[in-house]
């Protein structure tokens, strides 16, 4: 089984539009969770009479203990063999996911696997999309990018996410790549899957300059200046 954790936070209508692309695009059975941090428009009411789980937050958490949730969430349930992670400014092409599944379970040593944004495209641009996923099977590279997808034994081996970096400045992802890498997987990104995906948009409306700060220092204490290895 697979699990998908959407974190929200506001934004309704971005939600509204990543849901619908989901269950248009995605064929493979999949479980998603919703962790709403906090909303105040119509985000939570929307979602409860969609008839999908939610984690409700009552006051704002960081990013990586939202991430927590979600995956605790998963993790409670032993069939659950791959937890991924979307956005809600995401859309989806046909097939992204089953595309994502069948490559990890052919390619053992990938810890997180990602697909290409096709930011070149529109949302909509499903043969263009299709066209690039076919003339790119198997090709992968290293590289850090989200939605991503994590198989069971995996976040079991790494752990959760370290909460010391706070709200969404940052960093987390970097740390939690290291530690899958120290346990002997990759990380990568593959253009056999695409998604359309702008940049930031989940942070656009969001000063994060001071947490990102910080956030950085917990990183180079843990890791060291730079050692962002993906």
């Amino acid at each position: 089984m697979i699990g998908l954790i959407l974190t929200t936070y506001n934004q309704l209508e971005d939600t509204k539009q990543a849901i619908e692309s989901l269950e248009q695009t995605t064929q493979i059975p999949y479980s998603l969770v919703i962790v709403d941090n906090a909303s105040n428009d119509e985000t939570v009411s929307y979602i409860r009479k969609k008839g999908y789980p939610i984690i409700g937050n009552e006051q704002q958490i960081c990013l990586s203990a939202a991430l927590n949730q979600g995956l605790r969430y998963f993790l409670s349930n032993p069939a659950m063999q791959y937890i991924g992670w979307i956005h809600n400014d995401m859309r989806f092409y046909s097939n992204w996911l089953e595309r994502l599944i069948n490559l990890l379970k052919t390619n053992y040593k990938i810890g997180k696997l990602a697909p290409t944004s096709l930011n070149q495209f529109g949302p909509d641009d499903s043969v263009f999309a299709e066209q690039f996923m076919e003339q790119n099977k198997n090709l992968l590279h290293p590289g850090n990018a989200c939605p991503w997808i994590i198989p069971r034994i995996v976040i079991e081996k790494v752990g959760l996410f370290d909460e010391r970096f706070i709200k969404c400045g940052g960093y987390e992802d970097w740390d939690y790549n290291n530690r899958i890498l120290e346990q002997g997987y990759d990380v990568m990104i593959t253009k056999e899957s695409a998604v359309w995906h702008p940049s930031m948009g989940t942070r656009k409306n969001h000063d994060e300059l001071e947490s990102a700060r910080k956030n950085a220092h917990v990183y180079f204490q843990k890791w060291g200046t730079y050692n962002a290895k993906v």
